[in-house]
Order: C-alpha cells, then structure tokens, then sequence
C-alpha cells in the first residue's frame, strides 16, 4: 500500500502543491461568481488534465484524479445537476408535417427549429426527427406559459413580408440573417419593442421601387400573414379595441380597415364578422370563396355550429386566441381616409410604421426595423415586450420552413416518472460497481486490488455526471456512463494483468507503457466509432450516448487510468 513516508512526499511535491492551489482557485471562483460555475469547472478540468499529462509524476497524476473529484463535487454542490425530460419531467410537443420529406429537408427543418430555440434563449429544448413526416420537441419544463410560448415559436411558418399598397416591397428571402438583433429602447421611438435586420443591395434597389411615391402609406410587416384564407372573427372583437380608446368609428369603416391591411395583389384575404353569417349556408354575400379560399383563420371564441359549417365547407381551420383576433388600429392625422392598422396578431400583423419622404423619393437605407406595442402595465408590459421581441429575433433568424406545418396536442412526462428513471438508473450503476467487484475478487483471489478499482470507477461516474450535469443529462447520457464502468474496469484489468506477468524481464514502467499502448487503442477505436454518430446521426439519444463514451474514454485514457496505473505500480512493488 502507499505508505506514509510516500503520502508525505506527495503532497510536498511542488507540482502537487500548484494542482492543489489552482483546484482551490477555480472552487473560490465557483463560489464568488455564481454565473462562471460551469466555465471554471471546465477550465480547471483542462488545466489539471494537461498537468498531469506533460508532468509524469505519479504523485501528480493521482493529486489530480482527487483534485477533478474536488471540482466535479463542488460544481455539483455550488450549481447543481441539469436533468433532461427523462429524469425531470417535462413536455414533449410534436410537430406534423404537411407531407413526407426527404433526409435533406428533414435536418434543414430541425435545424430551423434548432435556431429559432436558441435565439429565443431555450438552450434545453430537444429537436429529433421520427421518420420522415414528423418532429419532436422536448423541454425538461411544464411551465403553461412556456409551452404556450414555444407552441407560438414553432407553429410560425417563418414567411416575412413587408407590403405597400398591396405589394410586397421586401421579404424574409432579402434578410441578411447576421444582421437581425433587438433594438434599444432609445431607437425604438414610441413603441415598446423593436427588432432590426439589413437587407441585400438588390432588395433595397426593389424596396425604392415599390415605395417611391408613396409618402406616408403604412408599410405593413408580415410574419406569416394567411394566404388562400378568410378571417372570420367576432364584432366584439373587432371593435375591442375601438370600445377602450374611445375613438368613434363604424362597424363598417373598422372592416374596411382591417380588409385594407391584408390587401395584396394575386391573394386578397377577405374578412367577416361571425354574427353576420348563416352558420346553416355560410351565406358569404356573392363571392365564389370556396373555389379559391382553403383556409379560415376564426377566434378560439368561434361558437360550434360556424366551426362545423366551415369544415364541411371543405376549409382547414386556423385558431387564434380571441385576443391575437383584436385589430389594434392607429388613426392618421392626415384623415379618416389614412386610417390604418397598427398591430394585428391573429394575422401575423405585426407592425405599421409610415413611410417617410424620404424613403418614398429614392433616399433608401438597407436597415429596417420591425417594432410593436405589448400589453399589460407596469413589469407586466415589460416582460410582453420583451417575449414578442425574442419570438419575432427567434423565427426571423430561423427562417421560414420549407415544409408546412402543424402542431399535435403537447404531452407531459410526469416529474415522478423521471425520478424514478433516475432512481433505476442509480441502481444500475451499484449493482454493476458490486458485480465488477465481486469478479475481481475472484480474479485475482484478493482483496487489495477492489478498492482501488472501484474507487476509481466511482470517481469516473462523479466527474461524468458532473460534466454532463452543467448541461443536461438525460437517459442515454446516463447509459453511456454505466457503460463507461465496464470500459474503465476492462482498462484497469489490462494494467493489473501487464503488471502481474512474471515470465518476463521487464520493469514496472515498461509493463505499463505495454498496457497503456492498449488501452490507448481501444480508447481511439472507442471514440472514431463513436464520433460519426454524434456528428451525423441527428438522433438524440444516440447523440446522449455517444457524448458520454467519448467523454469517458478521454477521461480514462489521461486522467484516471494513469492514476491507477501509478497506485497499481506501488502495490505490486510491495
């Protein structure tokens, strides 16, 4: 065994003495700066693994196997373990394709989806295709709020359009996606959120085109406006907001409005009031819709018999909250007759800014800017318009999809669920570190060798779950980990086995230069089988897996089996 003399040199040794001090560094730092955890965690793990990779001093490759323990530990304990859906509960919302598509279409898809999460600050939601007509997300949360959110994010077809006068002037197409950020509240004038984006040289040569003449028309900005629909909402709805400002206006001049908004040339949207129509004949006055129309956008307050009217009209109904249905209306100083809409949700109306001389005479910038009122007072407004400025950034830098979709009912994985995966998955490790021992022991007929095999095994799943926890460990990560058990117990039996031949001259260094020289072949069979399978798989739980066992054999091959290598050394020698 290690004696006292030998433990005593150890920790007088200068290069220990560093690793200890750095260690104590990177857990104060942990502990004052509670947002750096997870980069000093990660830091101090590449510093102390170099260390004992260039150092070659056993006392400082098992000083650093204990001082990675350390930060694993206090990592774990200062910002705690990340558990995906599998473990934590949480939702899982699918995703319908209008139609089969092909590998291709199918990663750009989730891909979209993927970046649109991200910028809209969910960096914990899992996109995995299932065959070749739908999409899963997942997120480890069962906030209504937060499903609600992310519902509206992913249902967004992602179509940007900004009309004039019934023509489209620019597009999402013309965007230059590195150029889309929030703005400021000092350039967002009187509204309460704002987005800006750069488009190309020859859109902006279009834009001028489009508007020029045009002073003061509204530029009406579009994300998703409907196409081949009707909007059928309530009087009440759209009067709404009318009634609360107080400004006196008719039914039918609000309608004209509002239809005046959604014009666009080759795919006008006509627009009813729900009280005026015959549910029984859906009497639509003399247009032939039904030939030409295929959807209907109604309020979630739509009563039943329109709905069922309408579906047997042959139209797909689109829902919106009652809400998103409300015209909010902006009333021009230069007449009734510039009367406009400002905001418009249920349509994918976001914005209406009037066109300044200016940009109507040729003098054009290629910087626009997306901006809209939220609702609410107080922190409430705040926070609203921070939400419909990250959607907006989010599906404007995910760009549109290239397939139609629609979203399936979302469901929940119960939080008990979860703990109990956990719980199984715990046993399962202690039921294999016993396994391992008890084969151990009748291997090698003694009991010196188990200790230090399992301990090193137990602080291999320590620094693994603490890794895969400052993000999210999910069920497949937490197989690849009881798989990497097995793998660290096979490498240690190669050192045990080198180091116990006796038909040989060699030395201890040389027995285990021979074992290391395997293990570090198994270690790069290990990871180049495993690479191409988180790189191109696109599956979830292969990727958790994969991440895993690649992590583990980089952990065993530099850090814990030299460390044992050096323990197993002292013993034999004895």
């Amino acid at each position: 065994m290690i004696t006292k003399n030998e433990l005593i040199s150890g920790v007088k040794d200068r290069r220990v003495v560093a690793l200890l001090a750095f260690t104590l560094l990177c857990a104060s730092w942990m502990l004052l700066q509670k947002s750096m955890v997870v980069p000093a965690f990660m830091g101090g793990i590449v510093v102390v693994g170099l260390a004992t990779i260039f150092w070659k001093n056993d006392n400082v490759k098992i000083a650093g196997l204990l001082c990675i323990v350390f930060l694993s530990l206090f990592s774990a304990y200062t910002n705690g373990l990340k558990f995906g859906i599998d473990f934590s509960g949480g939702v899982r919302i699918p995703i319908l394709l209008e139609k089969p598509v092909d590998q291709a279409t199918m990663d750009e898809m989730v891909q979209i989806i993927k970046t649109r999460s991200a910028a809209f600050g969910l960096s914990e939601v899992k996109v995995r295709p299932v065959g070749d007509s739908e999409i899963y997300v997942e997120v480890p949360q069962s906030n209504p709020q937060l499903v609600s959110d992310i519902e509206r994010i992913l249902s967004s077809q992602g179509v940007y359009q900004g009309i004039v006068d019934g023509k489209v002037a620019v597009s999402g197409d013309d965007i230059l996606s590195g150029t889309i950020g929030r703005l400021p509240a000092t350039a967002i004038g009187g509204a309460d959120w704002g987005v800006s984006f750069t488009i190309t040289t020859t859109a902006n040569e279009q834009f001028s085109k489009t508007v020029k003449g045009k002073a003061n028309y509204p530029l009406y900005m579009f994300l998703d406006r409907p196409s081949n629909a009707i909007v059928v909402l309530k009087r009440s709805e759209l009067m709404q907001n009318l009634n609360i400002t107080g400004l006196k206006m008719s039914q039918k001049d609000a309608l004209a409005i509002a239809s005046k908004s959604l014009r666009l040339e080759g795919d006008n949207v006509e627009i009813y009031v729900e009280e005026e129509l015959d549910a029984k004949n859906l009497d639509f006055g003399n247009l032939t819709i039904v030939a030409n129309k295929t959807k209907a956008v109604i309020s979630n307050a739509t009563g039943i018999a329109l709905r069922s009217a309408l579906k047997e009209k042959g139209f797909l109904l689109v829902e919106k909250p009652s809400e998103d249905m409300q015209p909010v209306y902006s009333i021009s100083s230069f007449g009734s007759s510039q009367n406009t809409l400002n905001m418009w949700r249920g349509v994918g109306l976001l914005s209406a800014p009037r066109l300044s001389p200016d940009v109507t005479r040729g003098v054009s910038s290629p910087s626009y800017s997306i901006t809209g009122a939220a609702v609410g007072t107080g922190n409430a407004r705040l926070l609203d318009a921070d939400k419909n400025a990250r959607e907006v950034e989010s599906i404007l830098k995910g760009g549109a999809l290239p397939v139609r979709i629609s979203l399936g009912s979302a469901t929940s994985v119960p939080a008990p669920l979860g703990a109990e995966f956990l719980r199984v998955s715990a046993i399962g490790a202690a039921i294999a570190l016993i396994a391992i021992s008890f084969m151990l022991a009748l291997r090698y007929h003694t009991l010196k060798l188990v200790l230090p095999v399992m301990m090193i095994s137990l602080a291999e799943i320590i620094v693994l779950v603490a890794i895969l926890g400052s993000f999210t460990i999910d069920l497949a990560g937490m197989a690849g980990i009881i798989a990497a058990i097995g793998v660290s117990v096979d490498a240690q039996i190669v050192v045990t086995d080198e180091l116990l031949k006796k038909n040989t001259t060699d030395g201890a260094h040389k027995k285990l230069e021979k074992a290391f020289s395997i293990i570090f072949t198994n270690v790069t069979v290990a990871i180049i089988a495993m690479v191409p399978l988180l790189l191109f798989s696109g599956l979830v739980e292969i990727i958790g897996f994969a991440t895993s066992s690649i992590l583990g054999s980089l952990l065993g091959a530099f850090i814990s089996r030299p460390a044992y290598g050096a323990i197993a050394e002292r013993l034999f020698d004895k």
